[in-house]
């Protein structure tokens, strides 16, 4: 049982990562992935689970790559979105880390579920693709797959996975379009997905932020 139930800053082989474990730990207990997007930090994402019950342990590291004062990025922008090959070696690191820590508190899991904004779901999908074998529940949140990933892709590994998507119709960063495309692509791959649409911009919802706690329990 964690004493202190509100997320705890630690660094693993130079990252940082707050991380908050439930009250009580048990066998049913839940690993979740709180990665944050583009400008974000380890700290942004804890909104986002007010709706998830107190039975998971949420990890949320902080990107790799500074971009401003307590500004993080998991890679630069550039003109050509990266290939799934970069994401591989963030993904590769990131797990490393997470790992270490499960192992060091005596925590065993095999697989774990994923919350990703923006960049951080894009992150979060490609956590999915890669490792499909250790990702359970994925929830991107105002993001999209890139096109040129999908050649690429072992659809296999995506059958009666479970997604949750929040867009908003508004959203000035990231066409909704390229998530309703990215949502039937993985229907067409029988992945079970949850689209949540709102009249907003780059950002959840009220109703999503409820959905996104149904999804989860």
């Amino acid at each position: 049982m964690s004493e202190n139930n509100s997320p705890q800053q630690t660094i693993i082989k130079d990252w940082a990562f707050r991380i908050k474990q439930p009250r009580q730990l048990s066998d049913q207990t839940r690993v979740m992935l709180l990665l944050h997007g583009y400008m974000g930090n380890e700290n942004v994402m804890w909104i986002l689970t007010n709706p998830i019950r107190d039975t998971h342990l949420f990890i949320a590291p902080r990107a790799p790559v500074k971009i401003g004062a307590e500004q993080f990025a998991w890679h630069k922008i550039t003109p050509q979105w990266p290939g799934l090959d970069t994401y591989r070696k963030l993904a590769d690191q990131l797990l490393e880390r997470v790992e270490i820590w499960l192992e060091d508190n005596g925590i065993k899991t095999d697989s774990y579920d994923v919350m990703g904004f923006s960049q951080g779901a894009v992150m979060a999908y490609a956590l999915a693709f890669l490792y499909p074998e250790k990702i359970n529940k994925v929830a991107a949140l105002a993001s999209f797959i890139p096109q040129t990933w999908r050649s690429s892709i072992d659809t296999d590994g995506i059958k009666n996975k479970d997604f949750f998507i929040a867009h908003g119709s508004q959203d000035e960063i990231i066409p909704i379009n390229k998530a309703s495309g990215s949502a039937k692509w993985l229907e067409e791959h029988q992945a079970n997905v949850t689209f949540c649409e709102a009249d907003i911009g780059h950002k959840l919802s009220a109703d999503c932020f409820k959905g996104l706690g149904n999804f989860f329990s």
